[in-house]
């Protein structure tokens, strides 16, 4: 039977030896069909099956299938493909050693993609939230999981159907060496994620128009489930520890159980209840939880800095492939240098926690004319973009070029150094051509 000994040993039992340490890379994207711009479907003669097929020619292998037995996932070198609840697509990439390798991952994945799309007139648009379909318009894949999680998010939100079917990031997962490395990586992103956020914003539209946000990916999240989402004061402070952590996941709501092969849902019920058995149903009291139970509720938490067996920094919109490759190159030139985590675990101590809240809810509107502590985030990116680039010079790893990994930093530069960000760029566009369909074309990766 699982114990409350065992969710902190799963922690532990995480823990990585610095030098075989890692980067993960994971991006989402949405599929259109260019001529009338409908997001392609779960299956049909031109849909997510047919790709899926096609992947299959390029070596991918099945993997997953749902409940009627059609394909859901693909699986390649460690790598695999998903699928988000409205056919977005998702590569999880493999654990390499530096960000050149992620990268190239990243391209020959797109250039897969690109092959298939340009044979069957598709579209492939990275943009933090869908710039053209509406809510009523996409279908959500056939997944038990998904069934329950569209029942439950209108309880608790008002954008949580938009989340799931809508939305589409870039995230990036790194290893922990021990519980103290643990905390100061994790807090120390919790700590600048809203500066990042800003960087990336990708997505100004919304049903073909301009909504005044530079970031309606962001906005959705924070009206998705206030419980499971976004960033907790708590998250912020030099007192953090993993206990707090395991606490704070056992009081949200379990989403389901699978039993006897069959996903039960379960929103009622905080995993603390499940584990203590105090829950009115009898099925669910007779079940006995399991490790595999806590690492599927883990991956259900969707804060903005997220632990499991690896940290993952969750907040950045989709984009195209230089920005994909951007997000690693940040996050590991910070949080893979031990004397510079601790410099600025020790820096960022004496920002407002206040202040970082308040500049998390303000990025979706201003972006990077967001203002933290009276400072321009453009002054405060530019800093943290130093630092990230100083990590990666001296992690030394070297492209075919003699170019090292802050090679992938330059676009970001350029956001700091234009003051604008892929939002900016496609609302000045927007503004001259009054007209989405033209700047969608462009937004090939």
């Amino acid at each position: 039977m699982l114990q409350k000994s065992d969710l902190i040993n799963y922690f532990q039992s995480s823990f990585t030896k610095p030098e075989f340490k890692g980067i993960g890379t994971e991006h989402e994207k949405f599929i259109f069909h260019c001529k009338n711009k409908k997001r392609l479907e779960f299956e049909g003669d031109i849909s997510i099956q047919d790709l899926f097929q096609f992947l299959i020619s390029k070596g991918w292998q099945n993997n997953e299938y749902n409940s009627s037995n059609q394909l859901i996932s693909l699986n390649k070198n460690g790598a695999s493909v998903t699928l988000e609840p409205g056919c977005q697509l998702e590569l999880s990439g493999k654990i390499l050693k530096n960000v050149h390798q992620t990268c190239t991952e990243s391209y020959e994945h797109l250039n897969e993609l690109q092959e298939y799309a340009e044979q069957k007139n598709l579209c492939i648009i990275g943009l933090g939230f869908d710039p053209i379909s509406k809510l009523e318009d996409i279908k959500f894949i056939p997944k038990d999981r998904y069934n329950i999680m569209k029942n439950y998010m209108p309880k608790v939100g008002n954008r949580g159907l938009d989340m799931m079917t809508r939305t589409c990031t870039v995230q990036a997962n790194f290893d922990y060496f021990s519980e103290s490395d643990l905390i100061k990586k994790f807090v120390v992103a919790n700590r600048i994620q809203p500066i990042v956020m800003a960087l990336f914003c990708n997505s100004p539209f919304r049903e073909s128009k301009l909504n005044n946000f530079k970031s309606n990916r962001l906005l959705t999240w924070q009206d998705t489930d206030q419980e499971r989402c976004g960033i907790k004061k708590k998250f912020l402070s030099k007192n953090f520890t993993l206990e707090e952590y395991i606490h704070y996941v056992l009081n949200v709501k379990n989403y389901f159980l699978k039993i006897n092969g069959k996903h039960i849902d379960t929103t009622p019920y905080s995993f603390l209840q499940l584990l203590e058995k105090t829950t009115n149903d009898k099925i669910i009291q007779e079940y006995n939880l399991t490790i595999s139970d806590w690492i599927n509720h883990l991956s259900t938490i969707f804060t903005e800095v997220r632990l499991k067996s690896y940290m993952e920094v969750r907040g950045a919109d989709a984009g195209k492939w230089d920005m994909i490759c951007a997000l690693p190159a940040f996050w590991t030139g910070i949080l893979y240098d031990e004397e510079i985590l601790n410099d600025l675990w020790e820096e960022t101590e004496n920002w407002s926690q206040e202040g970082i809240l308040e500049l998390y809810q303000e990025v979706p509107n201003k972006g990077l004319q967001s203002n933290l502590m009276g400072k321009n985030l453009s002054e405060i990116g530019t800093w943290l973009l130093n630092i990230s680039k100083q990590g990666l010079n001296k992690r030394g790893y070297l492209n075919s070029d003699g170019q090292d990994e802050s090679i992938h930093l330059e676009k970001l530069q350029n956001i700091i150094k234009e003051q604008k960000t892929p939002a900016d760029v496609l609302i000045e566009e927007f503004n001259k051509t009054g007209e989405i369909n033209s700047i969608l074309n462009q937004r090939y990766y």
